[in-house]
């Protein structure tokens, strides 16, 4: 598959470039990373080049997971050009100007422009019909309720091509801001238990669980734990 361009009002996901590895590496030097994902460690620049330049195009080309990059979106209201007189009339014809429209009729264009990369939002898929989350912010970003756009935009995605009909979540017991993340777009609460993606070492800590389905809706669901249900 040819990587797809996603957007709403304030979010737009679409594909990471080799200039982004510079915020990639510096995103990834937070030591949050190193306790609660699977990124190597230390991060260096060539993690952040090779990620770019081989293991997200692998994974679009073989449909086997779906990376893209995390940007805001700035709208620009634009005005449509001014109509130009008749470039074939004599020049020594002059012909009144007609009467500009108030400002209020005038129409505007919104053009949307990505900022500089915030994250990153992956949808792996270990088996047939099912996809599995993974994503990340870089800390400044944090807070604003960006992943949680960025979560629904590649859910509905997902689901309204298809893709799978099941998406799982998981994260290591503790790292509550994703657990929100997931909380608010609607998830299962399943319980503890192993990580299915092993950690660095080779091992699977006790990790959180969550599910959601085409079926389900996207309210927030009972059963979540109470360290997480607090603000």
């Amino acid at each position: 598959m040819l990587p797809v361009r996603l957007a709403s009002a304030s979010v737009v996901l679409d594909s990471l470039e080799a200039t982004d590895a510079p915020l990639v590496l510096e995103y990834c030097q937070d030591p949050l990373f190193e306790r609660y994902l699977t990124i190597p460690w230390p991060y260096r620049r060539e993690h952040a080049d090779g990620f770019i330049a081989e293991y997200v195009p692998e994974g679009w080309a073989g449909d086997t997971e779906y990376t893209w990059a995390v940007r805001g979106a700035a709208r620009l209201p634009i005005a449509p050009p001014t109509p130009r007189g008749d470039p074939t009339a004599l020049v020594d014809v002059v012909q009144p100007a007609p009467p500009a429209p108030p400002v209020e009729l005038v129409e505007l264009v919104e053009l949307t422009l990505a900022t500089p990369l915030l994250g990153v939002i992956g949808l792996r898929r270990p088996s047939p019909g099912v996809g599995a989350f993974g994503f990340w912010l870089g800390a400044p970003h944090r807070g604003l309720g960006l992943m949680q756009k960025a979560e629904r935009l590649v859910i509905d995605w997902a689901f309204g091509a298809a893709l799978v009909s099941t998406i799982q979540w998981e994260c290591l017991v503790g790292n509550r801001a994703s657990a929100r993340t997931a909380r608010a777009a609607g998830f299962t609460f399943l319980g503890r238990g192993p990580s299915a993606s092993a950690d660095r070492d080779g091992g699977h800590p006790l990790s959180w669980h969550a599910v959601l389905r085409t079926t389900d809706d996207r309210l927030v669901k009972p059963g979540w734990p109470s360290e997480i249900e607090a603000p």
